[in-house]
């Protein structure tokens, strides 16, 4: 593996290198590989509203043998609520859509940071090919022209502040305790706040994690602060999308 400390590309050094932050070169967040079937679920995007409603879009890869995608809601302590349900995968298939409605449940909001799990299962008959996990909480997001944002029918007035997600022992590279102990400094130690900007770049998957369960809204970010636009701003953009899908405490992104 090559990592390069400056990039080539003079837009994204304009961007990146000359802002009013520090910014760091090498590998600060973890990177892997995973090893897949050859017929498998490539990810998951989530979409479960207050109403009880839940669509799960299953981005498929290889896909030759199988037959169903099964999706699971279960408790956080892994209690399965309500029945499986399912949709019929075709030879070839890339993308498939599961829908279930679930009666009153629990919603999450910033007082009651109520989550969820669904396993998705990949099959072909009775026989599992890949099975992959989520955490989501149900709750419905609304931005209400000339009024404000609404989160299960209730206006939200956002108090925030800005995080760079930095550590003064060990730079850009965090950790959970470090989010939890960010997190509750924002909430709870005297600043009594409910939000948090990515200023000016995205978060990691551990922090979104715990803004989910600490419930601390957040609004995500790419740097463009400077007016640059890199070239590959728009597949960026989406990696965040991607990236965010499911969590809900992420309410917007910021450009």
């Amino acid at each position: 593996m090559t990592v390069h400390k400056v990039s080539a590309n003079a837009s994204v050094n304009e961007a990146e290198r000359t802002a009013n932050f520090w910014v760091f070169g090498g590998i600060f967040r973890p990177v892997f590989l995973e090893a897949y079937p050859a017929e498998h679920l490539a990810r998951l995007a989530l979409d479960a509203k207050a109403d009880g409603s839940l669509r799960i879009d299953a981005y498929l890869a290889g896909i030759q043998n199988a037959t169903t995608v099964q999706a699971q809601v279960k408790t956080r302590a892994g209690q399965p609520v309500g029945p499986p349900f399912t949709a019929p995968v075709a030879p070839g298939s890339a993308q498939v859509q599961l829908r279930g409605q679930f009666a009153s449940p629990a919603l999450w909001s910033p007082e009651f940071p109520n989550l969820y799990r669904v396993e998705v299962t990949l099959k072909n008959g009775a026989t599992a090919l890949h099975s992959a996990t989520e955490t989501f909480g149900f709750r419905t997001v609304e931005l209400r022209r000339r009024d404000g944002f609404y989160v299960n029918g209730q206006k939200i007035m956002f108090k925030g502040v800005n995080r760079g997600g930095f550590w003064p022992t060990s730079g850009r590279t965090t950790s959970r305790r470090i989010s939890e102990l960010d997190v509750n400094l924002i909430k709870d130690m005297n600043m009594n706040m409910n939000a948090v900007r990515m200023s000016h770049h995205p978060p990691d998957a551990l922090f979104l994690q715990v803004c989910d369960s600490l419930r601390l809204f957040v609004i995500d970010e790419l740097n463009m602060s400077n007016g640059t636009v890199p070239c590959i701003i728009l597949a960026l953009a989406r990696a965040r999308t991607v990236a965010g899908a499911g969590s809900p405490a992420l309410l917007s992104e910021a450009w």
